[in-house]
């Protein structure tokens, strides 16, 4: 790959070089080193990071999958998980409240509508972002409460209520999953800014809760039928782009936490049993350390693994059923193993620390907080009975996914 960095304006697609992950560290690095720095301030203070998500909008963060030749940086999935994580070592709740604008602009990517790329392309090239909002209390995935309809004048609305509205509080556009007029379910999008939206910061998780995850209240909300889609059962890789944010959020956890313990064994001037022994002398702590950095690293490098089989359903072209169908499965199986290892780690880290660890001035019960609220997404115990239908039947597991939430 060509170190040179790509050209992102005024070029076209033939002077176009790959990006490198050095030159994608390197530009939004400065930007994940300010959005830590501020980390633990925000969680004690329950502040949203509405300027955090500003900075990383105008590095171009929400652009990242786009062609060069439409404003974007032409990443590979995997370059684009590569960042999460290291967002999410830095806090983890951005990596989660962009989580509906990096599956809508995977939509967008694979969307055969030329018109409607097009459109959206330009779009999200200006630095949009748009969020999510598709779960319901009083409806479910296959009976959706929330319609779009006509007036009595004749005009499309958008009349419901939805919850764990992931990021659309920092949006510009907001995805909306409906009902259809004529029956059947689709997809919307409506300006967060439009009128008769309500949007609620009312998240009570004990993790994770600075996402923007609250309610949206929609009513009469006018719709453009240009962005009214109806919903297919193509293969799509977009089930395993969803979980795979959730992973790289908990492998940026688990980078934070090795940060956490380093950070705090090396300046600490005894240890607890032994004060002859500096603490970064002490074999316990030295063991937990070594084994924090082993875990750390490999979570890393499975969740880097199941992205580059993305990357090769993409590279398969149009006909590439077979591929999805082992990219969902080679996502959807190590979620478990990224969850079980994340969770350990994050409770291990207090084995070195004492009483002193517990101390809220540190906030480090956010990270287990964090890793046990985004587990708890999606959970995985499901994505595994798929996983097994996978192996021994060849069942795709996104189809057995879309089964179970229409028939479920």
């Amino acid at each position: 790959m060509s170190s040179a960095s790509p050209a992102l304006s005024g070029g076209t697609a033939a002077d176009a070089v790959a990006v490198t992950d050095a030159w994608l560290l390197a530009a939004f690095g400065p930007v994940f080193d300010r959005i830590r720095d501020g980390a633990l301030d925000r969680e004690a203070g329950r502040r949203l990071p509405h300027e955090e998500i500003g900075w990383l909008r105008d590095a171009g963060f929400g652009k990242l999958r786009l062609p060069v030749e439409d404003g974007g940086y032409g990443a590979s999935v995997e370059q684009l998980v590569l960042l999460l994580i290291r967002l999410g070592a830095a806090d983890s709740n951005l990596v989660q409240a962009l989580r509906g604008h990096i599956g809508f602009t995977e939509s967008v990517l694979a969307r055969p509508d030329d018109a409607y790329r097009k459109f959206w392309l330009a779009e999200l090239a200006t630095g949009a972002l748009v969020g999510n909002a598709e779960s319901e209390r009083t409806g479910s995935f296959a009976e959706q409460a929330t319609r779009v309809h006509r007036t009595a004048a004749g005009e499309l609305v958008l009349d419901g209520t939805k919850f764990y509205t992931t990021g659309s509080i920092f949006a510009d556009w907001i995805l909306v999953s409906t009902g259809l007029e004529l029956g059947g379910l689709g997809t919307v999008l409506v300006r967060a800014d439009a009128t008769g939206v309500e949007i609620r910061d009312d998240w009570d998780g004990f993790g994770q809760r600075l996402t923007g995850s609250g309610t949206i209240i929609f009513k009469e909300v006018p719709v453009d039928g240009r962005f009214l889609l109806e919903r297919t059962d193509e293969p799509t890789v977009l089930h395993a782009v969803y979980q795979l944010v959730h992973l790289a959020a908990l492998a940026g956890i688990g980078a934070a936490a090795l940060e956490e313990i380093t950070g705090f064994v090396r300046g600490r001037k005894r240890n607890l049993f032994n004060p002859s022994v500096p603490a970064a002398q002490d074999p316990v702590a030295l063991q937990v350390v070594g084994e924090t950095f082993g875990t750390a690293r490999t979570v890393e490098a499975t969740v880097l693994a199941a992205a580059r089989s993305v990357d090769a359903a993409y590279a398969a072209g149009a006909d590439n059923a077979a591929e999805v169908a082992a990219a969902d499965a080679h996502v959807f199986g190590v979620q478990s193993s990224v969850i079980s290892l994340v969770l350990g780690l994050v409770s291990r880290i207090f084995e070195v620390g004492g009483a002193s660890a517990t101390s809220t001035s540190r906030q480090l019960d956010r990270l287990w907080r964090n890793a046990r609220t985004i587990s708890s997404h999606n959970p995985a115990i499901y994505r595994q009975q798929f996983v097994g239908g996978y192996v021994l039947h060849g069942t795709p597991p996104g189809q057995a996914l879309l089964q179970l939430l229409t028939e479920g």
